[in-house]
């Protein structure tokens, strides 16, 4: 059995003024390039995920008896 989720801590004094710090000062660390390469890969499941939905309701619709479009 999976264990409870804790509390999330809240920070207070210098460890929460270093902490928002971090966070205004936070840069993005992806390359265009590396953006390329996981939306390519993202568009390559989304086109999977719809050919087996689209076999999924193929197969329904055999069991079922119904054309399908």
């Amino acid at each position: 059995m999976a264990r409870p989720i804790r509390e999330t801590p809240i920070l207070f004094g210098e460890d929460g003024r270093r902490f928002e710090e971090k966070m205004r000062n936070a840069k993005c660390t992806v390359t265009p390039e590396q953006y390329a390469v996981m939306y390519s890969h993202y568009k390559s499941v989304l086109a999977s995920l719809e050919r087996g939905e689209a076999s999924r309701k193929a197969r329904l619709a055999e069991k079922s008896g119904v054309s399908v479009q």
